[in-house]
């Protein structure tokens, strides 16, 4: 049986659509590849980099190009309702970066689109696809842990990488671009419970924020049975903080059971006297690192291994043959993000949030 192949438009040639673009050229299932980004220098070097067929300033050059079937948008976060839309309008496929939109209202028109047009969208949640937490998940769907009752999940980035974030979107914060991470994540092993109250602390003693997250928050999610998920963040890490981007962890506990996930990246570490650069943060590098904590994954031998590939190459299989996938899917990521702004309105008002946010 032959492999069916599918023509893939990526809109954004930064360093997220950058990555997919390498992830898209080396697969069997790409015939054809578009790229599009505001910035002509940009998106030529990119183009040449994968040898796509066709690239453009315009993105709707690439989302109506006839030979475009699937599309993943890698705008910065804030943009990601008007190419998502239009996608959807046009009948394509869709994955876009995470978190679906930075506001409720924009969220919301994403929402619509994929109600109006029957669309068929994918978050890109990529730390789904890390084996341990599908391991994970495995375990709770199979009952080992009987009924979920409470969980810690944290996440940390290191001061750079926070500012190299502000730069492209001073709007989001270590909640709504990061937490909202493991956010998914805990709602995903939660499935099946609506979150109905937040309280959060949070703090802005290096980057400001106008709901006083800009560095760290705490939250206590409750959930509609009465369960409840610790979430904790930060972007303070200091630099010669040897993880290479991310720090994480989680414990998962039931009535039956429990699962610690340290996801620290602590067991393989690498010392250098010249010096390890950082994959995110252009300007920082260091000498001791633990290896393998890129969220999205590593380069090792010219290819790019880990969570996002995983996700890449399932979301073309998936536009394909139509095979189901674990990505999250739209109304998720639009509880996810509510859950982060409601995390960020507790800290700034120092009360609790009901759910839904008005």
């Amino acid at each position: 049986m032959a492999l069916r192949k599918v023509g893939v438009g990526i809109i954004g040639s930064g360093r997220m659509g950058r990555l997919r673009a390498n992830l898209v050229a080396g697969d069997q299932r790409a015939g054809f590849l578009a790229l599009s980004d505001p910035d002509g220098d940009r998106v030529k070097l990119v183009a040449e980099e994968v040898k796509a067929d066709f690239h453009s300033m315009d993105n709707e050059a690439v989302l109506t190009h006839p030979d475009v079937e699937a599309v993943i948008v890698s705008t910065p976060e804030h943009a990601h309702a008007d190419p998502v839309c239009r996608a959807l309008e046009l009948g394509k496929t869709v994955l876009v970066e995470k978190p679906i939109e930075l506001s409720l209202e924009r969220a919301d028109q994403i929402i619509e689109a994929v109600r109006k047009h029957d669309g068929d969208l994918h978050v890109g949640y990529t730390q789904r696809l890390r084996r341990r937490y599908l391991n994970a998940k495995e375990q709770i769907s199979q009952g080992r842990l009987g009924k979920l009752l409470t969980s810690r999940m944290v996440l940390y980035n290191p001061k750079s990488n926070g500012a190299e974030i502000y730069k492209r979107s001073p709007h989001a914060s270590p909640v709504t671009d990061t937490l909202t991470y493991v956010v998914d994540i805990g709602l995903w092993y939660f499935e099946g419970r609506k979150p109905v109250k937040v309280y959060a602390q949070g703090g802005s003693k290096i980057f400001p924020h106008p709901n006083n997250v800009g560095d760290w928050a705490w939250a206590i999610v409750t959930l509609d049975d009465g369960s409840n998920i610790n979430f904790g963040c930060s972007w303070i890490f200091p630099d010669n903080w040897p993880a290479h981007i991310t720090t994480m962890g989680m414990d998962i506990m039931g009535s039956e059971g429990a699962i610690t996930i340290d996801d620290s990246h602590k067991g393989v570490i690498l010392a250098t006297n010249k010096g390890m650069p950082s994959p995110y943060a252009p300007d920082a590098s260091s000498d001791v690192v633990f290896l393998e904590s890129m969220m999205a994954g590593d380069w090792s031998l010219g290819e790019f291994w880990g969570p996002m590939r995983d996700e890449t190459r399932l979301f073309l299989e998936h536009a394909a043959t139509g095979r189901a996938i674990p990505n999250t899917k739209p109304d998720e990521a639009r509880t996810t993000l509510e859950v982060t702004l409601a995390i960020e309105k507790s800290a700034a008002t120092n009360q609790p949030v009901e759910l839904p946010l008005s």
